[in-house]
């Protein structure tokens, strides 16, 4: 989108700094002065006719209405009013159409080149032969003194000596020093024959001064207007033009001032209220006059108030890219019309943009209907002086924005604070705007910083936009007006809806600005939110007190409440830890406790040496159970002592601050609301307040937040690796009282990363592992080596309490992974031995000296292994575990390795084992070699019903079998296999065949019961192949007489493969039940 530094070119002067503001303060008296005497204070784009029409004059309907009357009634046209009253609302121009016919009276017909845009050269009179009056009616005195006495000074005796000078007033001089109003032969004298324009300013002020000298003033006032408006009416060539405010619009507003003139009057102190009281009776018979006789116009509407800044105020402004930029803005309203106001998402909110541009309406709507309210502000003048101030700063820093917002203007230019603060008596509320806002003296304040930018700094704009210091800026000018009524002002601050429509623009959204409104109610001292507006007030927020409060707290207090709230959300209280709380050095760390040793970190030290922590439990004290060590680290903390982290010091030397910064804002938050909270009289506070704010609300946001600021912080787990270096492992939880999270997740991250043993690690393969690790040191090895090796070797895991020990070595036992034995003084043989066939009773106590551990192949060398068949499960495992890492290996080196490992033992029920896995599809067999790529004749499933293996037989895994293309698609079916298949199938064998004679219809692919228990001993191996329903049937009276034989033994399993089944067949049902 185009800014308006690209559409728009402002006067030169404007952007040199050249300009003088008191430009825009002009009067009539100047002017009238210039062309009397030749001479003036003011600028010359008022006294220069040509410059004035063509550079500061825009052409307004109004202005060319009320010019082409006057100047056709001089000129004889008796058709047109004779008096006119200009309306003198905010941007009337009311002075500037003064001025206008100043000039054209007395320069007239030469002007005509200057002014063809707004009166028709043909009335204009000749140089000369206009007598122009112009009279102040705030300036010109009521009496004057001559000697002892004070002679009236009239207004009918101004008149008469601006027309004709001294020689008229002294043919009119007895009426002019009289206090009644003149009779017919005045006017004669004065006027008659002649071109005349009166120009008559500010009645309401000499009306007001008159009454107060005599006590008929006013009414003889309002006798010789209307004897003038009367003559004037009747006869051509003269015309008048006059500015009368009402009462409340005149006195109002300058009831001081009023009081100070009507006291010079009358020699003595007037109080306000007298002197409204003499205003408005003055004022009363003059209006009513100036109602009948005089058309009331208004030179400036509120529409064309913006091209008349535009023509003051620049060169040229581009009125496509106007249009443009206006299309784009009713988007953004359209897009977000449920937030802003009626007036946003209206059909002439485009037309108004235009007409505006560069101005924003609501800037327009704030200028004329708030800051004009003010008594001291003057009107265009006024704003004039505060849009040139704005537009120089626009472009001297350059700042693109698409209109001219009223968050636009410079609040931290001291002319622009002392114009817009001083005229409408805000300057007590400096501080409001230095400490929320930002301005002029906000580098004095504690940090540099408004509480605006502040916000802008914590959550900056996308786009680089002070978005908070607009936002609050604009609340802020929004509660200079209305100030003594308050919310009960209709022009005291500002909703919602209308400050999203006041401050965004494309780039800057409603939803954004929403959000800097609502950070008023977190961060601002003085600004607020009541009744549904926003505003500023001089008194302090409880925002405000409470940073009065944090200023006075103690870095101490703040460190304490820290590590009050660490030791809160990580409790002492864990199963698997023994936790210490703010932990600085080694020596706070314990050392012998047996268990593992959780460390956390002090959030307020400044670093520590991690190595040492873990290696040491004091200066030259060596640490014996380092591999119990675990250390929590806060990232306020910085951490020495790692060699991969030595090139990060300065990054992480800034992340630690930063991150302790964070969190003592939060601290000291907490702890000034908690102080006010328990004693607000102390802050001069009445305890009713913070009922009636959402002070517990904000307060327990703020509790919880510290809560979790503290838990996010400790993010950083030290401890000694199983690869021999110390790890720094990211936690990430979040937080709570209790420390639950904390423990669990550590306990995670070690269990993921097999640092931890607990009670779960008993499988097959957890013992084979662990038995690498013991019986890496030796064979056999001492139970108490063992346990100290958990607690001092940090190459090895950690237990996770010391009863795991216990289970882990008895598990092994139980499996056969490894015997366990005790060894007396002076024996070859152990008075203690156990193993699979031989458990280790619960009785004993492993704890106890002499207990070591042994591995099956270590005690079958030495003969204690009791020779008992191999348990047939643990042998598959192991035939699986010697596969399935090659992917292919042959039935001898199968058996050679498994003899090498567990000792000897018949090599069928290696056999055995092998047919089995091939069976359960677990492995395939094929004749052939190792290295092998084309596709061989695979044994699988129930087609190795029959198969044992050969001994140079190759083994291969499903997966490596898939992986060389030789597997296909397997039909989806239904399998069972080995024990679990027993356990199902068993129950089942004496129905088999009277659930086919019910109507299953199942055909059976493969079925096999393996060593079925005889009576008197044996075994029986029942296999079918390719059974139809039928074929089942017939076999029924064979199940039965086998379910009343057969028992199942320690080997027993079953096989059964359907290829298709059918889910309403009763043997599916059936099976499934089971």
């Amino acid at each position: 989108m185009q800014s308006i530094l690209d559409t728009c070119i402002p006067r030169p002067e404007i952007l040199a700094g050249t300009f003088n503001p008191e430009v825009f303060t002009a009067s009539l008296s100047p002017i009238i002065e210039y062309y009397r005497n030749g001479r003036t204070s003011i600028d010359t784009i008022y006294t220069n006719a040509d410059l004035f029409f063509k550079e500061a004059t825009y052409p307004t309907q109004g202005l060319r209405q009320i010019l082409t009357e006057i100047f056709a009634r001089i000129n004889g046209d008796m058709t047109v009013p004779a008096t006119h009253r200009l309306e003198t609302a905010f941007g009337g121009g009311k002075t500037h159409t003064l001025i206008a016919c100043t000039h054209l009276a007395y320069r007239g017909i030469q002007l005509k080149d200057a002014v063809p845009d707004i009166i028709d050269p043909v009335i204009l009179p000749e140089p000369g032969t206009v007598a122009v009056v112009g009279i102040a009616g705030d300036e010109i005195p009521v009496h004057k003194p001559k000697g002892s006495e004070l002679i009236p000074y009239t207004l009918w005796g101004e008149i008469a000596y601006q027309i004709g000078g001294e020689a008229l007033y002294r043919e009119v001089e007895e009426d002019a020093n009289s206090y009644a109003a003149p009779g017919k032969p005045y006017f004669e004298k004065v006027f008659k024959g002649k071109k005349v324009l009166i120009m008559l300013d500010e009645l309401a002020q000499y009306a007001a001064r008159l009454e107060a000298a005599r006590a008929d003033g006013a009414g003889q006032l309002a006798a010789f207007l209307m004897t003038l408006h009367g003559y004037a009416r009747n006869n051509p060539g003269i015309a008048i033009v006059l500015t009368l405010a009402s009462a409340s619009d005149a006195f109002a507003k300058q009831t001081k001032q009023l009081a100070q003139l009507i006291s010079k009057v009358r020699g003595e102190t007037v109080s306000e209220d007298d002197a409204l009281s003499i205003g408005e009776q003055a004022v009363k018979g003059v209006a009513s006059v100036v109602a009948r006789d005089a058309v009331q116009i208004t030179p400036v509407q509120a529409a064309e108030i913006s091209s008349v800044f535009a023509k003051r105020l620049f060169v040229s402004v581009d009125r496509e890219a106007a249009e443009t930029v206006a299309e784009e803005y009713v988007q953004m309203y359209r897009r977000n019309s449920s937030m802003l106001p009626d007036e946003a998402v209206s059909e002439n909110v485009r037309q108004r943009m235009i007409a505006n541009y560069p101005f924003h309406p609501t800037l327009v709507d704030f200028l004329n209907q708030k800051l004009a309210s003010a008594e001291n502000f003057q009107g265009t003048r006024g704003v004039l002086r505060v849009l040139s101030l704005a537009v120089r700063s626009l472009w001297q820093k350059k700042q693109a924005v698409p209109m001219i917002h009223t968050c636009h203007l410079d609040m931290r230019s001291d002319r622009v604070v002392n114009e817009i603060l001083g005229r409408t008596g805000g300057s007590d509320l400096m501080y409001v705007l230095n400490t929320d806002v930002g301005s002029v003296d906000t580098g004095t304040l504690e940090g540099g910083r408004s509480n605006a930018e502040l916000a802008d700094q914590r959550n900056p704009h996308p786009e680089g936009y002070p978005l908070y210091e607009y936002t609050w800026k604009t609340v802020f000018l929004n509660s200079l007006v209305g100030r003594e009524e308050g919310l009960n002002s209709k022009i005291f601050g500002i909703t919602e809806a209308d400050a999203l429509f006041a401050v965004a623009f494309p780039g800057m959204t409603p939803p954004q600005v929403r959000t800097a409104l609502e950070e008023i109610a977190e961060s601002a001292f003085y600004l607020r939110h009541e009744q549904g507006r926003y505003f500023a007030s001089d008194e302090p927020t409880i925002n405000s007190v409470l940073a009065r409060i944090r200023r006075t707290l103690g870095s101490s207090q703040v460190q304490q409440l820290i590590e009050a709230t660490a030791r809160k959300i990580i409790s002492t209280h864990s199963e698997m830890f023994h936790v210490e709380h703010d932990v600085s050095l080694p020596e706070h760390l314990p050392d012998g406790k047996g268990k593992p040793i959780l460390g956390v970190v002090s959030p307020v030290v400044e670093n520590i040496h991690i190595e040492a922590m873990i290696t040491t439990k004091g200066e030259n004290k060596p640490r014996e159970e380092q591999n119990l060590i675990f250390v929590l680290v806060p990232e306020t903390v910085m951490v020495e002592g790692m060699p991969e982290q030595l090139d990060l010091f300065h990054a992480q030397s800034s992340k630690a601050l930063a991150a302790k910064q964070r969190v003592e804002i939060i601290a000291r938050q907490v702890l000034a609301m908690r102080m006010l909270a328990d004693k607000p009289q102390n802050f001069g506070v009445h305890p009713r307040r913070l009922e009636e704010t959402d002070f517990k609300v904000r307060k327990s946001e703020r509790e919880q937040a510290l809560v979790t600021a503290v838990s996010e912080i400790y993010n950083g787990l030290y401890y000694p690796s199983t690869n021999g270096y110390i790890v720094r492992k990211e936690i990430k939880t979040a937080g709570g009282e209790g420390g639950v999270s904390f423990i669990q997740q550590i306990r995670e991250v070690l269990l993921n990363d097999g640092e931890l043993i607990t009670s779960s690690h008993t499988t097959q393969a957890d013992l084979v592992n662990l038995s690498q690790l013991f019986f890496g040191i030796g064979d056999p090895i001492a139970l108490d080596k063992l346990r100290r090796n958990f607690r001092c070797v940090r190459k090895w895991p950690v237990l996770e309490n010391p009863d795991v020990f216990d289970l882990v070595i008895r598990a092994g036992v139980q499996k056969g992974t490894w015997c366990v034995f005790r060894l007396t003084e002076d024996s070859t043989n152990p008075s203690e031995f156990y193993d699979r066939e031989q458990d280790i009773p619960m009785s004993t106590n492993l704890s106890g000296n002499g207990y070591y551990l042994i591995t099956v192949q270590g005690a079958n060398q030495r003969g204690w292994a009791s020779q008992s068949k191999v348990d047939v499960q643990q042998l598959r495992q192991a035939v699986l575990e010697a596969v399935v890492p090659k992917g292919t290996i042959t039935f001898e080196t199968i058996t050679g390795e498994l003899k090498e490992k567990y000792g000897e033992f018949p090599e069928q029920t290696v056999k055995d084992a092998v047919a089995t896995l091939v069976r359960e599809g677990k492995l395939l067999a094929y004749h052939g070699t190792t290295a092998q790529q084309e596709r061989p004749d695979l044994i699988q499933g129930y087609q190795a019903a029959l198969y044992m293996p050969h001994t140079k037989d190759v083994l291969v895994t499903p997966a490596e079998a898939q992986q060389k293309g030789w597997l296909t698609e397997r039909p989806s079916g239904l399998r069972l296999g080995g024990k679990e298949g027993a356990e199902r199938l068993l129950p089942m064998l004496r129905r088999l065949g009277s659930l086919y004679n019910k109507g299953a219809r199942t055909p059976i692919s493969y079925l096999e019961f393996v060593d079925l228990q005889l009576p008197d001993g044996g075994t029986l191996t029942l296999r079918l192949n390719d059974v139809p329903p039928g074929s089942m049937k017939a076999l029924g009276e064979l199940f039965e007489i086998l379910d009343g034989i057969v028992k199942p033994g320690e080997n027993t399993e079953a096989y059964l493969e359907v290829d298709q089944p059918d889910e309403s067949c009763p043997f599916i049902q059936e099976l499934k039940k089971e």
